[in-house]
């Protein structure tokens, strides 16, 4: 059985690396990546059971990977992490789960360690991570 694994999306290298670093804390094989464009090509290619993403990305936003991850059959869990207002990520929270996303986290940047890794470690345990 492999390490649950994490896919961490964000524009800005160091916010996507951080919280890859915040994963591998928590058990998780992690990854990161800034380039929005080829984010379906890693999800394809590493089965991550976690995605976290940011909101506003150049070239892909969220809601578009969203239907990407839709017409792709993502099973996994997406966590949002973005500086965004609250109103905004429970919008697109709403959205991601409205699409058949299993989205049950959204955390306002700059990333709170202990609330991500709750959400990590909550994510695992119920039994929606391999």
């Amino acid at each position: 059985m492999r390490p649950p694994r994490l896919l961490a999306v964000d524009d800005d290298p160091p916010s996507a690396e951080l919280i890859a670093r915040i994963a591998e804390r928590c058990g998780f094989e992690s990854y990161a990546t800034s380039d929005s464009r080829g984010v379906i090509h890693l999800v394809a290619a590493l089965q991550p059971d976690v995605v976290a993403v940011d909101i506003a990305m150049p070239h892909v936003d969220a809601v578009e990977l969203f239907r990407q991850l839709v017409q792709q059959r993502y099973p996994g869990e997406i966590i949002i992490v973005s500086g965004q207002d609250e109103q905004m990520l429970a919008t697109v929270k709403h959205v991601a789960q409205a699409m058949g996303l299993l989205c049950n986290h959204a955390h306002q940047k700059p990333v709170n360690y202990g609330r991500m890794r709750e959400a990590l470690d909550v994510t695992r345990f119920q039994g929606n991570v391999a």
